[in-house]
């Protein structure tokens, strides 16, 4: 109604030539501020409405992201797009993949080469901005493994060097990778109350973080099985007092248990890989300087080890980085993120058009 007041107003005022259109769409601008300034700087008299979208049309998706971050919206995107009920984990990723990789990556040396090449080329390839968290966090794990060009003798080691003490090294990671898998369930959990399905939530799902945390410590207290009894049986009666089908139910859920277990048990050991390519950078950078230091002299021993460095910086920067990718996306993404949302699609700006005659444009 007071959208007809304001054309019974306003219409006789507005000449009809062929300039005036009519633009309908979605935007990422939710206040129009930024419309309506762009109208503001080109003249264009304007109007600008905004209303709620039409019920049963699903609205598209923009991920609002800090710069530093942005680079990192590539992982979600490998999967789609997050739907407008799931968590964007750009934030996350940016901390969790520079971390795996520098652990995996750990050499000062190497690191800010990485680094220096990330700065270099983000302009041109936006993608290699990856490099430069990812070249940083591999420096500052070279501080704490002691590694410079692929040498441990330069520089002490802030924890240890990783070939020598190899179990602690694989150690972490596990713990680490424990960390990320409960960050994902919680994640799950907390999209199911922007569902509203929070309660359905509890009375099932949240059972089976109860058993997976049962399941990890009987490692270190073997008393804390009891947590994975409890955590099973929570699981089990949730789904039956939400089911319709009640005790039908039970076989369902308990297949669905087994296998949800059996699964984090298995993305839970795939974390220790990151330990295992940290022993295997550490075991190729000390072939390395072996090969370096076999030469017999000064002069020998230099183009081995910038071949040496070379090569562990395009093939381990490489393997690192596909690892990187491989434990994001299939074993904390596969916890909570389906990624079936729409994204928006901004309109093209108009194409310049040039005169037939000259290069002057019209």
């Amino acid at each position: 109604m007071v959208l007809m007041e304001w054309f019974a107003g306003h219409a006789p005022t507005l000449p009809v030539t062929e300039h005036f259109a009519w633009v309908t769409g979605w935007t990422s601008d939710p206040d129009g501020r930024a419309i309506a300034a762009a109208m503001e700087r080109g003249k264009v008299r304007h109007l600008l409405r905004f209303k709620e979208a039409p019920p049963g049309l699903e609205c598209p998706v923009v991920l609002h992201n800090p710069g530093w971050v942005r680079p990192f919206e590539l992982f979600a995107r490998l999967l789609g797009t997050p739907g407008p009920a799931e968590a964007d984990p750009s934030r996350l990723v940016a901390v969790i993949a520079p971390l795996l990789f520098g652990f995996m990556f750990a050499d000062v040396g190497q690191g800010a080469v990485l680094l220096a090449a990330g700065l270099l080329m983000r302009r041109r390839w936006p993608m290699f901005a990856l490099l430069v968290p990812g070249g940083a966090m591999a420096i500052a794990f070279g501080f704490v493994f002691g590694s410079v060009f692929a040498r441990e003798d330069l520089l002490p080691p802030l924890w240890l060097h990783p070939l020598m003490h190899p179990l602690p090294v694989l150690g972490v990671t596990l713990l680490f990778g424990i960390a990320v898998i409960l960050l994902g369930l919680l994640l799950d959990g907390l999209q199911a109350t922007w569902r509203r399905r929070g309660l359905h939530w509890l009375a099932t799902r949240a059972g089976l973080v109860l058993a997976y945390l049962g399941l990890v410590g009987a490692f270190v207290q073997r008393e804390l099985l009891w947590l994975l009894a409890l955590g099973v049986v929570w699981f089990l009666v949730g789904s039956v007092l939400r089911s319709p089908h009640r005790l039908a139910e039970l076989p369902k859920a308990a297949g669905e248990l087994i296998e949800t277990l059996l699964q984090i048990a298995v993305n839970t050991v795939s974390f220790v890989r990151v330990g295992a390519f940290a022993l295997a950078h550490a075991g190729l950078s000390a072939a390395v300087v072996g090969m370096a230091d076999a030469s017999g002299s000064l002069w020998a021993a230099l183009p081995v080890m910038l071949f040496g460095n070379v090569v562990i910086i395009a093939l381990e920067g490489l393997v690192v980085g596909i690892q990187t990718t491989r434990l994001v996306l299939f074993e904390f993404f596969i916890r909570f993120l389906t990624a079936e949302g729409r994204p928006l699609h901004p309109l093209a700006g108009p194409a310049t058009v040039f005169r037939t005659s000259g290069r002057k444009p019209l």
